[in-house]
C-alpha cells in the first residue's frame, strides 16, 4: 500500500464518515462510500435485500428510480437515502402519503443501524456494512460539450474517458434533458474511430416500419414507396460510432434483427440476399429502466446484455446542484452572442431560487430558461422572475417543456422581443389573478421588486 492510500485509509477512519472525497493537490481523485443494505420487512416485494454503495439511491414506484417497489401508496419518486460525512440521511422528496420513520412522518431525519421507515404501505429497515466502495472521479470538468464541477459529473467523466478508447458497447442511461446524446458524442470524439462517421438513430421518433431500414437500409422496390436504394445506418457509419438515441423504444420484432447485427457483425439490406460486413461501435441512451422492461417482457434479454456491456448513469440536474452557476453562465455566454449585452446577473441570488426548483426538464430546461430570462432584455436579469414565468407557461401545457419559438418569416430580433412581450402579459395577468390585485403579494411571489412589477403593468396596461 502507498503512503497516499494508508492516509486515505487513515481519514476515512478518523473521520468515522460514511461519505468522503479524497483529493490530490485540489482535485478530486476518489469517493469513497460506506455500503449498506436494505431490508424489506412488509409490502409486496417483503423478503427482498438490496445492497447499496453509491453515494445517493432513490426509492419510489416510478421505474427511474434505484428501488423501484410495487406500492399502489408510495409516490413516484417517494424518498432517497443520501451518503454523507454526517451520516446517512433519509429525505422525503415531496411524496403524497409522506416518508416515515418509526412511525413519525418526516421532511429528512439520519438513519442509524436497524431503524424503519415507511414509504405508502412498504415497511424497510436500513443496516449499514462495515465495507466501503471506492469511486474513482476524472479531474476534469468537462467533456466534449457536456460540463459539470460536481462529485456526480465527474464519476460519469471517469467512467467516459476509461471505456471511450475501448470497442465496448456501451448502454447511457438517463432522464430526459440530462445530455445522452452528448455524452454518447463526447464517447466517440475521445475514442479511437473519432475520425470516421457518428450516425444518430432516434428509435421514438421514427414509425415502425420505417425504423429496419433506417437501420440496415433497403434495395430499390424492397417496399411500396422504395424508389432507391437506401443505405442504412450501421453501413453509414463504417468504421465510427452508431448511437441509437431511446433503444427502450425498439420494437420487439425488430430486437432478434438488431441481436443477429451486432453477432454476426454484418448486415443485410431490406429485399436483398447479399450480405455486407460492417465495422461500428454501438452507443445506446434510454430513459427507461431496461432491467425492468426486460422483467415484464418488452425488452429482450440477450440484447439487453449485448447492448449493456458498460453502463453509465447521467445524473438529473436536481442532483447535481452545484453545476447550476457553470452551466448557467455557459449558457448566458452562448445567448449573448445573439445579441449585445444584456447586463449583469447576481449568481448567488439566483441560486437562491435555482437550487430550491427540481428541474423535471433537468439540463435542457436550464438552457431555456436562460434563453427565456435574455430575451429582450435590457440591465440585470432576473433568473427568479424567469423561473417562476417558465413555471407558469408549463403548467398551460400540461407539463411541456418550455421551449421558445418564433416565426421563421420576421427577423429575428422581432419575433423574440414579441415572445417576450406575451410572455410577459401572461405572467403579469396569471400573477395578479392569483394574489387578488394584491401587488406587494404577487412581487413576494414571484421574487421580483415590487418596482418592476407595477413598470410590467403599466407598460401592458393593465389594471392591479
Amino acid at each position: 500500500m502507498t503512503n497516499a492510500e494508508r492516509k486515505d485509509e487513515e481519514t476515512v477512519e478518523r473521520l468515522g464518515a460514511r461519505t468522503v472525497l479524497l483529493s490530490r493537490n485540489g482535485t478530486p481523485k476518489s469517493l469513497l462510500v460506506r455500503k449498506y443494505k436494505l431490508l424489506i420487512a412488509s409490502g409486496t416485494d417483503q423478503g427482498r435485500e438490496v445492497t447499496i454503495d453509491s453515494d445517493t439511491f432513490t426509492i419510489g414506484a416510478g421505474t427511474e428510480c434505484d428501488l423501484v417497489i410495487r406500492d399502489a401508496h408510495a409516490s413516484r419518486r417517494h424518498c432517497e437515502i443520501l451518503s454523507q460525512p454526517q451520516g446517512f440521511l433519509l429525505r422525503d422528496l415531496k411524496s403524497t402519503n409522506g416518508t416515515l420513520v418509526h412511525g413519525v412522518r418526516v421532511s429528512e431525519a439520519f438513519l442509524t443501524y436497524g431503524t424503519e421507515f415507511q414509504c405508502g404501505t412498504t415497511r424497510l429497515i436500513f443496516c449499514p456494512l462495515q465495507e466501503v466502495a471506492t469511486i474513482p472521479l476524472s479531474p476534469r470538468e468537462s467533456m466534449g460539450r457536456l460540463q459539470g464541477v460536481s462529485v456526480a459529473m465527474r464519476r460519469v467523466f471517469h467512467l467516459a474517458e476509461t471505456y471511450a478508447p475501448t470497442a465496448a458497447a456501451i448502454l447511457i442511461q438517463g432522464e430526459t434533458g440530462t445530455g445522452k446524446e452528448l455524452l454518447a458524442e463526447a464517447i466517440h470524439e475521445y475514442s479511437q474511430r473519432h475520425d470516421k462517421p457518428f450516425v444518430v438513430i432516434d428509435c421514438s421518433s421514427l414509425a415502425k416500419g420505417v425504423v429496419e431500414s433506417e437501420l440496415f437500409g433497403h434495395v430499390k422496390g424492397a417496399f411500396t414507396g422504395a424508389t432507391a436504394e437506401r443505405t442504412g445506418a450501421f453501413e453509414a457509419a463504417a468504421g465510427g460510432t452508431v448511437f441509437l438515441d431511446e433503444i427502450g423504444e425498439l420494437d420487439l420484432e425488430l430486437q432478434p434483427k438488431l441481436l443477429r447485427v451486432l453477432e454476426r457483425k454484418e448486415v443485410r439490406r431490406l429485399g436483398s440476399n447479399t450480405v455486407r460486413r460492417i465495422n461500428v461501435r454501438v452507443i445506446v441512451a434510454t430513459n427507461r429502466n431496461l432491467e425492468k422492461e426486460v422483467r415484464d417482457g418488452r425488452f429482450r434479454e440477450d440484447l439487453f446484455y449485448r447492448l449493456s456491456v458498460v453502463r453509465i448513469e447521467l445524473p438529473p440536474l436536481r442532483k447535481r446542484p452545484e453545476d447550476i452557476p457553470m452551466l448557467m453562465k455557459h449558457f448566458m455566454a452562448e445567448f449573448a452572442a445573439e445579441g449585445p449585452d444584456q447586463g449583469p446577473v447576481d449568481v448567488d441570488k439566483a441560486m437562491e431560487v435555482m437550487g430550491a426548483y427540481d428541474w423535471p426538464g433537468n439540463v435542457r430546461e436550464l438552457r431555456n430558461l436562460v434563453e427565456l430570462a435574455m430575451l429582450g432584455r435590457s440591465g440585470r436579469i432576473d433568473f427568479g422572475a424567469s423561473l417562476f414565468l417558465g413555471r407558469l407557461h408549463d403548467a398551460s401545457h400540461e407539463g411541456a417543456v418550455l421551449t421558445p419559438s418564433s416565426s421563421a418569416d420576421q427577423p429575428f430580433k422581432d419575433a423574440k422581443n414579441k415572445l417576450v412581450e406575451q410572455f410577459e402579459k401572461d405572467y403579469v395577468r396569471t400573477l395578479l389573478e392569483k394574489s387578488g390585485g394584491n401587488i406587494s403579494k404577487a412581487a413576494r411571489e414571484a421574487r421580483i421588486e415590487r418596482a418592476y412589477l407595477q413598470r410590467l403593468i403599466k407598460k401592458h396596461g393593465m389594471n392591479a
